[in-house]
């Protein structure tokens, strides 16, 4: 099958909407289907495989980290682009957004008559609270929103059972299947791998003897990145030796280094900035344990990778990822937003060896 991707986030941006992009078209391509992957250009980025086109994009001023489709469609580049598409014949299109792109996907869908699938990767109700003063109007508008772009679609893939009842919670018209599937992971990726570990913490100056916690995402508000750092103060006050490794980048990222800064903690969380996805697994396996306190995510892929590699997870509770780690088991979900608690978990696996070995096995 031609199968077209149509999404506003893509590489180089990395997080998690891309990582399940490139996790698709990887295992659809290696199945012998042929993917198509519409995108918005980022100034200066060349990509590196083919069958990669991008239409010229604006900047969100509320996040300039993100952009959006040039609103004048009309424009002959755009006219020209859409040309191309439909010369194509795709069998299928798959939108990852339900904004300007997926407009798109949807209007190629209608004229050549073909089905759009539609996955949606993300709570924007609760993520559109960090970035707009309006906490109440704005997310029942997205929510109304969402459930009018999905009810355009011939099926919905949802990334966790979460999402599913969000949609369906919405209003999302019955007849149309949603279909819960969470993004994988590569097992030859990653996987435990000391040496490499050992590598990132001499690049880090970190010692053998350290213990390192790691936090991977995106550093952005709705990520409750904050809670991390605050949480982090309170495992610190008990332990010598200890760090953090916030792996990552983001709006929030020079606003959470002054607050580390503040805190006087900036000799212990050490801020890798962008590591490549394909590196990524090296600093899992630098790490000792992994903490996470989003409650925004749609499937928590990181912990995946992290489990992967042989991490703890100390996180709190969330129904995203509620059905593949179980508490007291191979993990601890802390269910209240109180960093002492969390603190306390962190401090009593790092403590306990049977413990850390049960729940790192």
């Amino acid at each position: 099958m031609k199968i077209g991707f149509f999404s506003e986030t893509y590489l180089p941006v990395i997080h998690g909407v891309t990582i399940s992009i490139e996790t698709f078209r990887k295992e659809l391509e290696s199945m012998g289907h042929k993917v198509y992957i519409y995108t918005l250009d980022i100034p200066g980025y060349k990509d590196k495989t083919p069958n990669v086109f991008r239409f010229k994009s604006i900047r969100i001023i509320k996040n300039p980290e993100l952009r959006q489709l040039q609103p004048a469609l009309h424009l002959k580049p755009v006219r020209a682009s859409l040309e191309e598409i439909h010369k194509l014949k795709l069998d299928i299109v798959h939108a990852h957004t339900p904004f300007s792109l997926g407009v798109l996907a949807k209007s190629v869908s209608k004229e050549q008559k073909i089905p759009m699938v539609y996955t949606h990767h993300t709570d924007y109700p609760e993520y559109i609270k960090f970035y707009w003063k309006d906490k109440i109007i704005l997310p029942r508008l997205m929510k109304v929103y969402t459930r009018w772009f999905s009810n355009l679609s011939n099926g919905i893939i949802a990334p966790s059972l979460k999402i599913k009842r969000y949609l369906r919670g919405y209003g999302v018209n019955k007849k149309i299947p949603i279909y819960v599937l969470q993004t994988g992971i590569d097992l030859n990726l990653f996987k435990k791998s000391p040496a490499a570990g050992f590598l990132v913490r001499r690049k880090l100056g970190i010692s053998p003897q350290a213990k390192v916690l790691i936090c991977v995402g995106r550093i952005g508000q709705e990520k409750n990145v904050e809670f991390i750092i605050r949480a982090f103060g309170e495992i610190s006050k008990d332990r010598e030796g200890i760090f953090l490794m916030m792996v990552g980048e983001g709006p929030f990222f020079e606003s959470l280094k002054k607050i580390v800064k503040d805190s006087g903690l900036d000799k212990k969380v050490i801020f890798t900035g962008r590591i490549s996805h394909d590196e990524i697994k090296d600093y899992y396996n630098a790490a000792d344990l992994f903490v996470f306190a989003s409650y925004t995510d749609t499937q928590g892929i990181v912990i995946i990778e992290a489990m992967a590699c042989g991490l703890p997870v100390v996180a709190l509770k969330d129904d995203a990822f509620s059905d593949m780690i179980a508490d007291g088991k191979n993990s601890f979900m802390v269910n209240k937003q109180s960093e002492k608690i969390f603190a306390q978990k962190v401090n009593q696996l790092l403590g306990d060896k049977e413990l850390y070995r049960k729940f790192a096995s």
